[in-house]
């Protein structure tokens, strides 16, 4: 008898480590606490079950049967994987989108810094796994992340696209998890500052496409003055160089090539490269400027655009 105590009281601790193990990963897997519920009450009746081997190792004469079904049960409810309380009772898509953004994150900018660093599958996982956290108060941002990560997949982004859906994910990240969040580069004014110059800078290079006609090379031209708006000693450089770069391309037959293409920045000069990044080198740089209506109105064109496409 004392030996089976010994054997029941070990696996009991043995069933009680293996229950927090569990515990952790299912909270790293941002499992609803139904998946929690669910594999304490496995755990629970292991326990059980093992204490009630000892009585019926001990009971009457026709005990085999007992020992058999008992030990069996007990070894099937060890071996059921955790996977089937994730399955039943869910993961919390608010937690799942939190380590989403994150790997979005992590994923594009490493593509962005070296083409083919991410196998092409492991972005379409991202994005199915994006899908599988959607819910009504995940769905925005949701859709702006999937979008991110299909342009880089596509190898082709709209700068101010990515500008301002930049924007609204910090802005939605910091409702949802407000502590968790990195600061921005720079408060609310300068952040917007550059982001008004950001969006300048992008209308410029959507008007420079291939053979513009006549208002497009006047809108392109009345842009370029736009500019002269943002000057201020840290950017006068930048605009300079923007500026002398867009009166080439007006000047010649540049309308045989977009002015900027593959934001080819070193059509700006040989400085031109070093300059947007100083300016716009991290997403942070953006993060708390103000969207206007306008801003807020493309994003929505944007969702639905692709939301057709699909």
């Amino acid at each position: 008898m004392n030996t089976a105590v010994i054997a029941a009281t070990g696996i009991t601790a043995l069933v009680v480590f293996l229950f927090l193990a569990e515990w952790d990963s299912l909270t790293e897997g941002h499992a609803r606490p139904g998946a929690h519920i669910l594999n304490a009450a496995r755990w629970g009746c292991v326990i059980a079950l093992c204490w009630a081997l000892i009585w019926a190792a001990f009971s009457a004469p026709e005990r085999t049967a007992t020992l058999v079904g008992l030990a069996a049960l007990t070894g099937a409810l060890m071996l059921v994987p955790v996977r089937w309380f994730v399955r039943v009772a869910g993961r919390d898509p608010i937690l799942e989108l939190r380590w989403l953004r994150v790997e979005v994150a992590r994923l594009t900018n490493s593509v962005r810094r070296g083409a083919g660093s991410v196998p092409p599958d492991q972005l379409r996982s991202l994005i199915d796994r994006l899908d599988r956290a959607y819910a009504p108060e995940t769905a925005e941002l949701c859709n702006l992340l999937a979008a991110e990560v299909q342009d880089v997949l596509a190898g082709s982004e709209s700068w101010n696209e990515a500008g301002r859906r930049t924007i609204r994910i910090d802005e939605l990240c910091r409702g949802f998890w407000p502590d968790d969040m990195p600061p921005p580069d720079f408060d609310a004014g300068e952040a917007t500052f550059r982001w008004r110059l950001y969006r300048a800078f992008g209308q410029l290079m959507d008007t420079g496409v291939a053979t513009p006609g006549t208002e497009a090379r006047d809108e392109f031209a009345r842009l370029l003055g736009s500019l002269d708006g943002f000057r201020r000693p840290d950017t006068k450089d930048l605009i300079r160089d923007i500026r002398r770069s867009g009166n080439r391309w007006l000047a010649g037959g540049a309308s045989e090539r977009p002015w900027i293409e593959a934001f080819d920045f070193s059509l700006l000069g040989p400085h031109g490269l070093e300059e947007v990044r100083q300016m716009w080198g991290q997403d942070a740089a953006l993060w708390g400027a103000e969207l206007e209506e306008d801003d807020r109105r493309a994003l929505e064109e944007d969702v639905a655009r692709r939301a057709s496409a699909a």
